[in-house]
């Protein structure tokens, strides 16, 4: 199943809000598809790229969740999170 074009577009917005509250907190560009800790960045540092994401979209992100603390893999715990909203907001 391919997803739609709005979702694409959505999940590149998503991807890129991500990578400018990464870029902000830890001043460099990363490799979105790289753990962050691998990268340099201190447990501080992904606590405030998490509360910067979950302010941003007005989740609750679970970080117990990600196998990783990569930028990919918050996207996509974002994306999920989100998903789930709109689901409950339709009913």
């Amino acid at each position: 199943m391919t997803a739609s074009p709005s979702a694409d577009v959505a999940a590149a917005d998503i991807r890129q809000m991500i990578g400018e509250i990464v870029h902000a907190v830890l001043e460099r560009d990363v490799d979105p598809s790289v753990d962050l800790f691998d990268q340099g960045a201190t447990s501080l540092a992904f606590l405030r790229i998490v509360a910067e994401v979950n302010e941003r979209y007005d989740i609750t992100m679970d970080v117990a969740e990600l196998e990783e603390a990569s930028t990919d893999a918050l996207l996509g715990l974002v994306a999920q999170q989100l998903k789930t909203q709109e689901h409950q907001t339709a009913r």
